[in-house]
């Protein structure tokens, strides 16, 4: 397989330097912004491209690595070019294949293919890339191909239906993107304590990993700790009457998950004045 890659942000470096580094061949980039294409084959070892055209018929298969907004655009600058038989990837998580349109007068196959993992720095995410999982949905023609490359790599894959696919995206950025937010409140509470800017951030992190850690090994309903697991309804309400508005409809609305997992965890507890609290 020879891949090319359109576009030369977080995720091309990254899938290009991950899979030049695990043997995979990949023969370059190419990028509206020429000296993103150059540092990311400098960057990978390979290839820059000055036009489209060029890389794709150097390849068999097209990693469209440009933000979602950005793919249909893309796609449609290229499916004017040869493209019989060549595989055309994008690596959006909440867009299917089907934004590929008229894949079946171009003779090329479509998928999507996308990395369950939080691409944060161009330069450094590869080395840690081989934890991710991956999810691979499109035509039938091709598909084992792509999910044995992926596959071939030490990751695990699986092939997913296109309608499960805003589900799926808004699954990931609840406990990814989502999380940053709740995180930021509550490093914002910790800094109204009085604690030292240093004490308070190495603090809440210990407890934020500690706590992901628990939630990874042994799952969520163990992993459970706190007042609500207690049915501590006092606690709770100190806590009610200590947060903003806004602090308070960010806590009731978790709060209100955590009970069905404590219902869950202790069947035989009454947690009805709890209940009647956070309504």
């Amino acid at each position: 397989m020879r891949i090319g890659f359109i576009g030369a942000g977080k995720v091309g470096f990254t899938l290009g330097k991950y899979f030049t580094s695990k043997g995979v061949n990949v023969v370059g980039y190419y990028s509206q912004h020429i000296d993103d294409a150059r540092e990311a084959a400098a960057f990978t070892q390979t290839n820059y491209f000055k036009d489209a055209e060029t890389l794709i018929a150097a390849c068999d298969t097209l990693f469209l690595t440009v933000p979602d907004t950005n793919i249909v655009e893309v796609w449609n600058e290229i499916k004017h070019y040869p493209i019989s038989g060549k595989n055309i990837c994008h690596c959006s998580g909440a867009l299917s294949a089907d934004i590929l349109t008229d894949l079946q007068y171009c003779g090329a196959h479509g998928y999507s293919v996308h990395p369950i993992y939080a691409i944060h720095d161009k330069y450094t995410s590869f080395q840690t890339f081989s934890e991710a999982y991956f999810t691979v949905e499109g035509c039938d023609a091709h598909i084992s191909q792509i999910t044995m490359l992926i596959a071939s790599l030490g990751n695990s894959v699986r092939i997913m239906k296109a309608e499960n696919k805003a589900l799926y995206h808004a699954a990931s950025v609840m406990v990814s993107n989502l999380v940053i937010a709740l995180a930021k409140t509550g490093s914002d509470l910790f800094s109204q304590c009085g604690f030292d800017a240093q004490f308070s951030e190495k603090a809440w992190n210990a407890l934020f990993l500690g706590n992901a850690e628990n939630i990874c090994h042994s799952g969520v309903s163990k992993a459970l700790t706190g007042p609500l697991e207690r049915g501590d309804i006092n606690t709770i309400r100190q806590h009610l009457d200590c947060l903003s508005d806004k602090q308070r409809e960010i806590y009731v609305t978790l709060s209100r998950i955590l009970l069905s997992v404590a219902q869950e965890k202790h069947p035989d507890r009454d947690y009805s004045l709890i209940e009647t609290e956070l309504k």
